[in-house]
């Protein structure tokens, strides 16, 4: 049997809560959704659940605050059979935080929001050893992290 695919999944990792409504606000006021959800996502993140669903082994390289929020995301992430070594806990800052409103033709608006002191340059932390992994992938969110894992 082959050996399973090696993946460092790179950017972003937020906690979204997902509100289905039937159709998008148009006006300021009081909604209520059908739906609601909260799940461990951002691109990076989203991304490396479904290539480990595919069968590879992956690990994220992400930040996140050293708040619950941060314990919630990593929890479920791990649950999920994420390696989670690689993620960097920021003393001080707040994990990311995502709104999202869908509508019932799939209609969206995403309102994130990001800590700053989260983001912060990847280039002072110890930079692993990369080269056990067979590919990269990385999103726009943490663009200094990208560039030193495609480097």
């Amino acid at each position: 049997m082959a050996k399973p695919v090696r993946l460092l999944s790179v950017g972003a990792f937020t906690l979204d809560t997902i509100l289905r409504v039937e159709t998008l606000p148009a006006h300021q006021g009081k909604f209520i959704a059908s739906d609601g959800v909260q799940i461990a996502s951002g691109m990076a993140t989203s991304a490396a659940c479904a290539a480990h669903r595919l069968g590879a082994e992956v690990s994220l390289w992400a930040s996140a605050g050293d708040d619950p929020v941060g314990d919630q995301l990593i929890a479920d992430i791990k649950a999920e059979g994420i390696d989670c070594s690689l993620i960097r806990r920021v003393p001080g800052a707040r994990s990311a935080l995502a709104a999202i409103v869908v509508d019932a033709y799939g209609e969206r608006i995403i309102v994130p929001f990001y800590d700053k002191k989260a983001q912060a340059d990847p280039e002072t932390l110890p930079l692993a050893d990369l080269s056990g992994f067979d590919a990269v992938l990385v999103d726009v969110r943490w663009p200094g992290a990208a560039a030193l894992a495609l480097s």
